[in-house]
């Protein structure tokens, strides 16, 4: 079962999504009542720039974390957007990797639809308790994800990865 950070048009009740927060900025990911925008109709947002040898999953997770909260990682820093179509830049010139707040969780190359934040939860769980630990884990508030819980990574196409030489292939 998978678990989508992301608030609901058609559900009043749904929990506030990350950026809901009266002092936090939407993101494209996390708030999708209307469906997934597509990466070329969304204004650019910052980058998080993380320590060195802060791996993807790692920077997702913490994003997600603190997401829930309408805030960012505390252990990243606000920078410049990474190009358009790019998702996550590798360490570079000694500095950490950086994860775009357009797009963290990467976007469909096809449609170019952003894809949502989402998490999996452990699989013997019976439908009640996912759906109570779905919903426990989308409050504010919430702390670190509960036993079993992981925040999905997806496995991105290598023209959404800046290489720590700036190149990558194109999207299209």
């Amino acid at each position: 079962m998978a678990a989508v950070l992301s608030a609901c048009a058609d559900d009043p009740a749904a929990p506030a999504a990350a950026g809901d927060g009266p002092a936090a900025v939407t993101y494209p990911w996390a708030h999708q009542p209307d469906g997934a925008p597509k990466i070329a109709d969304v204004a650019p947002e910052a980058s998080l720039e993380f320590p060195p040898g802060t791996q993807y999953g790692e920077a997702l997770t913490a994003l997600f974390v603190a997401a829930r909260d309408g805030g960012l990682p505390a252990e990243a820093a606000v920078r410049d957007p990474l190009p358009a179509e790019v998702v996550y830049a590798e360490e570079a010139d000694g500095r950490g990797p950086r994860l775009s707040l357009t797009a963290p969780w990467g976007w469909d190359v096809g449609s170019g639809a952003i894809r949502a934040a989402s998490m999996a939860l452990p699989g013997h769980l019976t439908p009640d308790e996912a759906m109570a630990m779905a919903q426990a884990v989308r409050q504010p508030g919430a702390g670190p994800l509960p036993d079993g819980a992981r925040v999905d990574v997806p496995r991105l196409p290598a023209c959404q990865v800046q290489a720590a030489d700036g190149e990558r292939p194109p999207c299209h």
